[in-house]
């Protein structure tokens, strides 16, 4: 009974793997690619220092100077300081927290009740994130590594406070200040810097990390200077001119929930080109209906929104140098910034009377565009962010799946019956819109609820926008190979725009096709859809293919966290480098000491070279780890049966089951290890309950086909052998069993 069902690969790769009308979508792209065309080459100076452009720009200058993209990160050494480091103590659970020193001699003392982990590094802070709602100060540990405490300074109340509020996290967990999760040279450094190149050294686990200065300065949204300007030039290009959606592509960099390829992206770029975008496809990111839910940085809810689809960018509501809503909070509060598109009808917006719109007085928060349409929610503890996806209020939805609604938020009391008769007096029939389906269709998806699939495709053959499309193909994942799904997905390989076409690569790859489709895929002119066809079809693609060096740059950038590890491990048992594969999935195990997943991976990895009494001790980790997980005890069970242990093998296999009864795989090989020990009745108990788990897998049936042979049942055996073939015409042993028995 092997542990690897086909290739090392194969299992990992089950196991592993965020105002002028320029048009929608695709006419935006069009219009991007138009602009490259006639663009001059990009600058090949190099980023220069704010100071430098301020003899100029005055003006935008100083509205920067008080931005917090300017004041994003600085030395330590200021008056908010002096205060936050004037004596303070805080316990929180077994966190021990002492804040003294003052601004001239600061410290950051912790402790941990319960272990024996003792604080690494330096206790002087030396660097600061940020300015308000929140401050956090950061703490050198050795070999240009700097971590984050969980702890800010709330300068407003005056008191330090955990970013994780309840969520008190422990030594050894991946979030912890001390570990991978809280590391600012991986996590927090670039957004906050202009021109930062984190340099980690795989060898040493160091970091060499660089940057042209602190804060967020012109060149990283303005780009590189011109080598051998004059004194009276510009030092960048005034010829290159950008596109709205260019613009905000640069804004997307840091203001969105994204995997990162590299940390090449300049001004122009295609944000697809460096980036991979979360949607809500991806769990616990997103209500189902697109609210947000955890962080997510605004850029992928406003893909999801009509605003987005119709050309709305950042710079349309946005002060680019102030970083603020372009009038202030008064133009945002009284509805004069939302009514520059919708009181006229610019950029294709609904024309709207704000009162009769919304049944509510002029002056009250219900008249409010942004407090039904940009719900706030709280991120590190006080931090408030507004959301960007511009969700209508819709109550009936909150009572049927839970998602909230603006409405709720005032009229609580009332009750949602009460919301729910209100909105459909006022709004009627628009409340059955689009979006209220394909809420459903999310949340059947998620739920893997029955039917599941054929409300994707209802919604996905009405929907407009690029986002929501991607989104609604990866949620086909499971049915990548329903010909309902191959057909809509090879449309958006084709017509779909870069969202889409990423998703239908990891469908094309999923379903195995290795044809013109999947090549294509893995040359389109977006990175991030090559990148999605090379993982979803690494089995069959080779070292030697252009995608595959792309790839492995990708991983190598990665390589200072856990995920990055497992697929440098992943890419070496591609080349066949075992042990550089054995020595990453080390890394990933060690850099993530809470999760089962690295010990997983490792133990199959182990079991597919012929180790297997090696992954056992990783696989008793896993489980200790996750003991509500039925994958570990399943994946233990087959190794314990391949080392000679069946005994224990039908123990865990009977826990597997136990955690998750309507596990199919499990059952059947249950079964037939009971079948091998002498137990054919139990066993052909264990083998109903996985035929009808899976009532198109051939797999069971049969298995019961020769053990009522067996047992002297030939009627049961045919029907056995008969209900293979029904679900698999050309099941071959089944056939074969039917001929041999005159059938």
């Amino acid at each position: 009974m092997p542990l690897l069902p086909r290739t090392i690969l194969a299992a990992l790769g089950l196991l592993l793997f965020s105002c002028q009308k320029e048009g929608p979508e695709n006419v935006e792209v069009s219009a991007q690619e138009s602009a490259a065309e006639t663009m001059p080459p990009r600058p090949k100076g190099p980023l220069v220092k704010s100071s430098e452009c301020a003899g100029c720009h005055k003006e935008a200058t100083e509205a920067w100077k008080k931005s917090h993209h300017a004041l994003a990160h600085r030395d330590f050494g200021n008056e908010v300081d002096e205060e936050a480091f004037a004596g303070f103590e805080v316990t929180l659970g077994n966190a021990n927290w002492k804040f003294t020193g003052t601004a001239e001699n600061p410290r950051i003392e912790w402790s941990h009740t319960g272990s024996d982990v003792t604080q690494p590094g330096d206790p002087k802070p030396s660097m600061v994130i940020g300015v308000d709602p929140l401050i956090q100060y950061l703490l050198h540990t050795g070999d240009g590594r700097y971590q984050v405490p969980d702890l800010a300074w709330d300068p407003v109340k005056k008191e330090w406070f955990s970013i994780y509020g309840d969520d008190q996290r422990s030594p050894g967990e991946w979030g912890h200040w001390t570990e991978r999760g809280m590391n600012w040279n991986s996590q927090c450094a670039y957004c906050h810097f202009t021109g930062l190149e984190k340099k980690h050294d795989p060898e040493t686990d160091g970091y060499h990390t660089t940057w042209v200065e602190q804060g967020v300065g012109c060149a990283q949204c303005h780009g590189p200077s011109r080598e051998n300007h004059g004194s009276d030039e510009c030092i960048i290009d005034p010829a290159r001119k950008y596109t709205k959606k260019q613009w905000m592509e640069s804004c997307a960099t840091c203001h969105a929930r994204r995997g990162e390829f590299d940390e090449k992206f300049s001004i122009g770029d295609d944000f697809n080109n460096h980036y991979s975008l979360a949607l809500p496809s991806q769990p616990g990111l997103w209500y189902p209906d697109g609210q947000q839910l955890d962080e997510v940085y605004k850029y992928n809810s406003f893909l999801l929104s009509r605003m987005g689809h119709k050309g709305i960018a950042c710079t349309d509501c946005h002060d680019p140098h102030e970083a603020n809503p372009i009038g202030g909070e008064v133009a945002v509060r009284s509805n004069a910034l939302c009514m520059t598109c919708h009181g006229g009808g610019a950029n294709e917006a609904t024309v709207i009377n704000p009162v009769e719109h919304s049944f509510h007085a002029p002056g009250t928060s219900g008249a409010s565009c942004v407090d039904c349409h940009m719900p706030k929610r709280t991120y590190m503890g006080r931090d408030p962010r507004s959301d960007h996806r511009f969700p209508r209020p819709d109550p009936l939805l909150t009572k049927e799946l839970g998602t909230p609604n603006a409405c709720n938020d005032c009229h609580s009391d009332k009750g949602l019956d009460w919301q729910i008769e209100w909105t459909h007096k006022w709004y009627g029939e628009d409340m059955n819109a689009v979006g209220r389906k394909r809420t459903r269709a999310v949340h059947a998806a998620n739920e893997q609820r029955p039917g599941a699939l054929d409300l994707l495709i209802e919604s996905f053959d009405v929907e407009e926008i690029d986002a929501w499309q991607a989104t609604l193909l990866r949620l086909m994942a499971p049915w990548a190979s329903d010909s309902r799904v191959v057909q809509r997905a090879n449309r958006s390989a084709n017509d779909g725009g870069p969202l889409a076409r990423t998703a239908a690569a990891l469908l094309i790859g999923r379903r195995g096709d290795q044809g013109p489709m999947l090549e294509k895929l893995l040359t389109d002119p977006i990175k991030a859809v090559r990148v999605e066809a090379a993982w979803s079809s690494l089995e069959n693609l080779s070292i030697d293919h252009p995608v595959f060096a792309e790839i492995s740059a990708m991983a190598d950038h990665q390589s200072d966290q856990p995920t990055g590890a497992m697929t440098m491990a992943r890419l070496a048992v591609k080349r066949g480098d075992i042990p550089d594969a054995e020595k990453w999935f080390q890394r990933a195990a060690k850099w993530d000491p809470s999760s089962p997943v690295p010990r997983r991976d490792l133990a199959v990895f182990l079991s597919g070279i012929g180790r297997t009494g090696d992954s056992l001790q990783w696989l008793e980790e896993a489980a200790r780890l996750a003991p509500d997980n039925a994958e570990i005890p399943y994946l233990s069970a087959l190794a314990q049966a391949e080392v000679g242990n069946p005994a224990k093998a039908a123990e865990l296999l009977t826990e597997a089951v136990r955690i998750q009864p309507d596990f199919a795989r499990a059952w059947y090989n249950l079964g037939l290890l009971q079948n091998s020990q002498g137990q054919p009745q139990d066993a052909v108990n264990s083998l109903q309950r996985a035929a009808a788990l899976e009532p198109t897998n051939p797999d069971a049936p049969y298995a019961m086909a020769t053990i009522y042979l067996r047992m002297g049942n030939a009627e049961y055996a045919i029907n056995s052998a008969q209900e293979a073939v029904r679900r698999q015409p050309d099941h071959p042993q089944a056939t074969q069993f039917l001929r041999q028995l005159g059938q």
